[in-house]
């Protein structure tokens, strides 16, 4: 490739981006961060949308260090050299003979190990995910071709059409979707954690679903997945991107939905429904419920309101609660590498807690003002907290550990409801429960899929 752009004005132009974007990639991939099309799909949303308070969290001292040592210099010292130029057909000449040379030995090299090199790529399929930069430019290409140049654009599909609501109701029903960021199951108290994360909850007669799948291990394939009705194994961004979600149905049927974010964006899951993003305003959580009763009150059909939360967004969790939530400490104020196990754990633990603040109040809030109820809750997805020095989220799906896929999901109900709360679970199951709840009858419905028949 390097032949390719070897020409004397874009040798250095060409160097100094590889030498940047290789540093950057580097300095991720020792957290266990992996650059494919879907986390260049966050990315590319947050530029988008102007979230300069994720691209901010994510800088640090070690990252600049990182960058001096591996780009910065390297760049500096590139640019400083003087190459010597040859004819056009010289330079021709020497390509056309490197390219040979090098292509004959790679040849030889890989025919005369070609049994312990397939053996050995059989048995490490994952080590394509951290070829630098390769893997990121494969994912790159990806990423375009999906995204701007489709193999058929297809109409936007329509489904759920049918839906109506199949029950006549004395009192409205009254249902609140909350969205957690980044939690993992194994770090609510509810589920059996060594730390009382789940103080408020644990009072509640809740029913809490401790064996849950995510539908991917970041926000923007989890989010779009979990309101879909394609379920994980058809699922792609693209797809339920250009046909209606189970929000726009339960319009259809006459709900009254509300997306209300406090994250970067639904990732376009409101984008046919009423919705208002709060994130710039810098406030915690639990700003949401702020003229929450009143809204509600103001609707005469039945209401859902999502809230998506930013929960325990990383790697600065300890900005995601006030003071007051500090609870388990020392806590990790840098980036979660350079600090212990325990401080990184207790940071993302008071998190934890406050989401346990959040739902608790809005439980509260349904229990005293609406009599016929709801609050569902569930993660996008979970979090590394450095288990065999993986941080972070967004490992592709098929090497990514159990704390980025198993995550929390609970309910409350102001009636009583049954349900197995120790089945196996996905994300697949909350578009069809939703539809339950709210009694919608549509074509579109699985019972078998919705967790509280």
């Amino acid at each position: 490739m390097l032949l390719l752009f070897s020409h004397k004005y874009t040798l250095k132009v060409f160097l100094s981006i590889v030498l940047i974007v290789s540093a950057i990639i580097g300095y991720f991939s020792e957290l266990g961060v992996v650059f494919d099309q879907f986390m260049l799909t966050n990315i590319v949303d947050n530029i988008k949308e102007q979230n300069t308070q994720e691209t901010l969290e994510l800088l640090s001292i070690p990252l600049m260090i990182h960058m001096g040592i591996f780009a910065f210099i390297p760049v500096a010292l590139l640019w400083l050299v003087k190459i010597k130029r040859q004819t056009f057909l010289i330079e021709s000449r020497n390509r056309i003979l490197t390219t040979i040379v090098v292509m004959v030995i790679c040849t030889i090299m890989i025919w005369s190990n070609m049994k312990y090199l397939t053996y050995f790529g059989r048995e490490n399929r994952d080590l394509r995910y951290f070829i630098n930069p390769l893997f990121v430019v494969n994912s790159g290409v990806k990423y375009i071709k999906e995204n701007y140049f489709p193999d058929k654009k297809e109409k936007f599909k329509m489904i759920g059409n049918d839906a109506v609501i199949n029950e006549a109701k004395k009192q409205k029903t009254v249902g609140i979707f909350i969205v957690g960021e980044t939690a993992r199951a194994d770090h609510f108290s509810l589920n059996g954690y060594k730390k009382l994360t789940n103080p408020k909850l644990a009072k509640q007669n809740i029913m809490n679903f401790s064996n849950v799948a995510s539908c991917g291990t970041s926000t923007a394939y989890s989010v779009p997945c979990m309101f879909s009705l394609l379920g994980k194994n058809d699922y792609s961004p693209q797809k339920a991107d250009n046909q209606s979600n189970v929000l726009d149905i339960l319009q259809t049927a006459g709900v009254k939905v509300f997306w209300l974010d406090n994250n970067s964006s639904c990732k376009g899951v409101c984008t046919r429904i009423e919705n208002k993003n709060i994130l710039s305003q810098g406030k915690f959580d639990i700003s949401m419920l702020d003229g929450l009763k009143s809204y509600i009150d103001k609707q005469e059909s039945d209401v859902l309101v999502v809230l998506h939360s930013l929960g325990s967004h990383g790697p600065r969790y300890y900005k995601r609660y006030p003071k007051a939530f500090e609870v388990f400490t020392p806590v990790c104020k840098n980036t979660p590498e350079k600090c212990t196990n325990e401080e990184v754990n207790n940071a993302y633990d008071n998190s934890i807690l406050y989401t346990d603040y959040l739902i608790d109040s809005t439980i509260q809030l349904m229990k005293k003002n609406y009599l016929n109820s709801f609050v569902f809750y569930t993660s996008d997805h979970g979090e590394s907290l450095g288990e065999k020095s993986v941080y972070l989220h967004g490992l592709p799906y098929i090497i990514a550990p159990k704390e980025q896929t198993h995550v929390p999901m609970l309910a409350w109900f102001s009636d009583e409801k049954s349900g197995d709360i120790n089945q196996s679970l996905s994300h697949d199951n909350i578009s069809h429960s939703l539809l339950g709840l709210f009694k919608v009858k549509t074509k579109v419905y699985d019972k078998a899929l919705d967790v509280f028949h």
